[in-house]
């Protein structure tokens, strides 16, 4: 019997480095290198800072703190595509939520054993929390939002000091790009870091152009948000570089 638990314990562990290891990480760098493709004035504004910060130098800890706009890109790269863009809950006891924006003023009633689908992808571009929630706007996180929203705060970069990437205290839970709770991946900050670094090293030496529009792209969605067929793209030796 303890022969099958370890090996389901072995699957288990295998499939967790497998998906939300490996697919999640790559994923944020591909949907981030799309969207700088398609705003290559904000492609310049990262180079900028990263030739300001690292010049052609190597990253390391204490530089990855002072490239606030690179750290941004990520952050809004994932309220765009959310890796994983639903998350599922099962409520343990009998529970009510607020009514929400104009909802029902009596909230809604959760029974126990109720299994709740929440729609992260929907969240991260719902208009009731984000101004032009369909734009790629990485500056968005430094602006506080107020809320006239029953049971939501507002969005508030004050409310996590020191906290190098934006997260569900600063959004009030409107902003869940690793989930929220106990629950919340345990990998977040290490994620977050290797998206830094990679799309730090990629755009200190490179141009990025897509190779077709933009709609040729295909979304598909599973544990991730992927592209159907890849990202194709033209990579080129910076020409600015001295």
């Amino acid at each position: 019997m303890w022969h099958l638990l370890l090996v389901l314990q072995l699957r288990d562990d295998l499939m967790t480095m497998l998906i939300a290891g490996h697919e999640t990480t790559a994923a944020v760098l591909t949907w981030a290198v799309f969207l700088l493709a398609q705003n290559p004035s904000k492609m310049k504004k990262a180079q900028a800072e990263i030739d300001s910060v690292l010049g052609q130098g190597r990253i390391s800890f204490e530089s990855l703190k002072k490239l606030e706009y690179i750290r941004l890109i990520v952050a809004e790269s994932l309220r765009l595509y959310p890796q994983p863009p639903l998350l599922i809950r099962r409520s343990l006891k009998s529970d009510s939520l607020p009514g929400g924006y104009k909802g029902k003023k009596d909230g809604h009633s959760i029974p126990a054993g109720t299994d709740i689908f929440l729609s992260v992808y929907n969240l991260h571009r719902s208009p009731y929390f984000w101004d032009r929630p369909h734009e790629f706007e990485p500056e968005r996180f430094l602006v506080p939002r107020n809320s006239d929203i029953e049971g939501w705060s507002g969005f508030d970069p004050s409310r996590s000091p020191g906290a190098l990437y934006p997260n569900e205290i600063v959004a009030d839970f409107a902003f869940l790009p690793f989930g929220g709770g106990p629950r919340k991946c345990v990998g977040d900050q290490f994620a977050l870091m290797e998206s830094t670094i990679a799309l730090t090293m990629l755009l200190q030496k490179f141009d990025v152009e897509l190779k077709g529009g933009p709609e040729s792209v295909e979304l598909v969605t599973g544990a991730t948000i992927h592209t159907k067929n890849g990202l194709w793209c033209r990579v080129t030796k910076r020409s600015d570089l001295h």
